[in-house]
């Protein structure tokens, strides 16, 4: 199958089966704190000891802009439901893939559904997520 690419992605050239680029990300203590205090989780004084949601909700946001362009990704119809399975960890290496599983037409909308992966560097699931994209 294809490989989605944001630049050439249209409707009619997505088919089920064509996947996203992969993306990785290396999280140390340091990322970890940098993006609690971004998302204003860090307790003062405390060392956080695991990623934020939000964090990996927009490492997700960011594989999938990868593969269709990030309009699309805020358009009507589109959306972006994430269920995070365990922490990411200081050290903890994640890759985050994704996979079309559907495409239809809904109320005159395009749309193409993504099931997107998220596992550890002992390849644990540590999130998953479903997309909609209209196109």
């Amino acid at each position: 199958m294809a490989r989605l690419w944001a630049m050439t992605v249209d409707f009619d050239s997505v088919a089920v089966g064509d996947t996203l680029p992969v993306l990785i990300k290396w999280e140390t203590e340091e990322s970890i704190r940098r993006y609690a205090a971004l998302h204003g989780e860090e307790a003062e004084g405390a060392v956080p000891e695991a990623l934020p949601a939000r964090t990996v909700e927009g490492y997700v946001t960011e594989l999938l802009s990868k593969g269709f362009p990030l309009e699309r990704l805020e358009a009507e119809g589109s959306s972006v439901a994430v269920e995070h399975l365990q922490p990411v960890l200081a050290n903890d290496t994640i890759s985050l893939s994704g996979l079309v599983v559907d495409r239809h037409t809904t109320d005159g909308l395009r749309l193409v559904e993504c099931a997107v992966a998220v596992e550890n560097d002992r390849g644990e699931a540590v999130a998953r997520a479903r997309a909609v994209v209209s196109l």
